[in-house]
């Protein structure tokens, strides 16, 4: 028991004095409940009888005890209390015109008091922690802002949000991203900030209204505000223009800034001569719209495959003579003359050349065997090797010995193998092996059997196939 104490319900009766340096200058920026919290805790200095910890306190001021534990917290910053233990909470309380000098010595976060109040003055209703306060610090110390900027900003943001704000953490991550763009911007003092609002206010509507036009529930990012400040600036296109472009976008599966980019990319560069030489191949294939950024990209795509121009243009012609309209058929025009090792005009021209040239050779082989079917590519492949293999002439002797067969086509293909095996390349040659293979068959007393009927080699036509055809007659077949 003290040797002396107020009596019991004396203090109702008491004062207790407050500091005029406490009301001038930590009141005005500290938040209400905080400043109940300090201005009961002097009461309690002078009448220690009225509670017995936090909890108390807390009861007694109507408040939580997490409030109280926080606004005690927040009078250890400032300097005019000291926590003294922790198990159970108790605290000294400052003097105010003497502890504010000693605690800027040792603490960073005291170097901007000044500051740091001014800030806490514009959330009331939000306390500022050491983390909030350090990257308070960082916008002054590493991006350079001044002081009255980064007010400036902080203050647009609170109004900006009608006074809801978030907790502290999420707030101060948000004005961080501002603070870096600022920063990035050159912005610095509060003349350059507002000049720099002034420019991208613009940017930030317009790209609002886009996200609003591609049908999304969200706000631009800092990016999308970018791409939008690009096309208003450097590409000099009107908010109408930006818009306009957007219909552009819902021939994509997903709309995007990206997308707008590119379709704006096309219609500035409309000189450029990719742009020139898609509207080109459209006009080939038949198509008056205007060149996509997927076709643009399309060109690009050909001209990486090693195709000059010139092929590219060459495929698109032909595909329009063959009503073929889109990019695509252009593009499996292109994939067999790569296999054709065709990569030039010229080449191209030299392809066809040979194409027309041996479609000719085969529908005269055709007529020759008796076939009656449209030449195809592979039909035309096989009368490059036949032609390769022996002359011309030879092959037109083995088509009319076809003529008849079952499988003409085989037919001389095995014709023109077992000759140029047997070193026989010209007609007249042809025609001796054959009168001496028709020979021999007459010799067997049986008629011969077409030769598709199986798969023939050289030694076959020696000897295999005239045993088979004996072996044939000898089981009356």
């Amino acid at each position: 028991m003290p040797f002396c104490a107020y009596a019991e319900g004396s203090a109702m009766m008491g004062a207790t004095a407050v500091s005029n340096l406490f009301m001038l200058e930590y009141m005005p920026s500290a938040p209400g409940d905080y400043v109940k919290v300090y201005l009961y805790a002097l009461l309690l200095c002078r009448c220690p009888e009225l509670c017995s910890g936090v909890d108390a306190m807390a009861e007694a001021l109507n408040l939580d005890a997490e409030t109280v534990l926080s606004a005690f917290s927040y009078w250890e910053r400032e300097g005019i209390a000291e926590r003294l233990s922790d198990n159970p909470p108790t605290y000294s309380i400052l003097p105010v015109q003497g502890a504010l000098p000693a605690r800027q010595e040792d603490d960073d976060v005291y170097t901007n008091r000044s500051y740091n109040k001014q800030l806490q003055a514009l959330m009331p209703r939000t306390v500022l922690e050491g983390h909030e306060l350090a990257m308070a610090s960082d916008w002054l110390d590493v991006m350079h802002l001044a002081p009255e900027t980064v007010l400036f900003m902080v203050k647009r943001d609170v109004e900006k949000r009608g006074g809801k704000l978030p907790t502290a953490r999420t707030m101060f991550k948000h004005l961080n991203e501002t603070a870096l763009e600022w920063a990035g911007a050159g912005v610095t003092d509060l003349k350059s900030a507002e000049a720099y609002l002034a420019r991208t206010g613009v940017y930030s509507q317009t790209a609002q209204a886009i996200v609003k036009r591609f049908g999304l529930r969200r706000a631009p990012s800092l990016d999308e505000i970018e791409l939008v400040k690009k096309w208003i600036d450097e590409w000099k296109l009107d908010e109408g223009a930006v818009m306009a472009a957007c219909a552009e976008t819902v021939k994509g599966t997903n709309p995007s800034f990206g997308y707008l980019d590119s379709v704006l990319s096309s219609r500035v560069n409309e000189t450029d001569e990719p742009f020139r030489r898609v509207k080109t191949l459209l006009e080939h294939l038949g198509v008056s719209a205007r060149p996509t950024p997927e076709q643009i990209e399309s060109l690009g795509r050909f001209l990486d495959m090693g195709f000059e121009f010139g092929a590219i243009e060459q495929a698109a012609i032909q595909c329009g003579e063959n009503n073929q309209r889109r990019f695509e058929d252009v593009e499996k025009r292109l994939a067999k003359w790569k296999e054709a090792g065709a990569f030039t005009l010229e080449e191209v021209q030299e392809q066809r050349r040979q194409q027309k040239y041996y479609s000719g050779i085969v529908t005269e082989l055709f007529e020759l065997a008796g076939v009656e079917k449209r030449v195809t590519a592979s039909d035309i492949r096989f009368a490059k090797v036949w032609t390769a293999l022996i002359e011309l002439d030879a092959v037109r002797f083995a088509a009319e010995c076809a003529r008849g067969s079952d499988n003409p086509v085989k037919y001389i293909n095995r014709l023109v193998q077992i000759w140029s095996a047997q070193g026989i390349t010209t007609q007249e040659k042809a025609r001796e092996a054959h009168a001496a293979f028709e020979a021999a068959v007459r010799k067997g007393g049986k008629d011969k059997k077409p030769m598709d009927e199986r798969v023939l080699t050289e030694e076959d036509f020696e000897t295999g196939y005239y045993a088979d055809i004996m072996n044939r007659k000898r089981a009356g077949e």
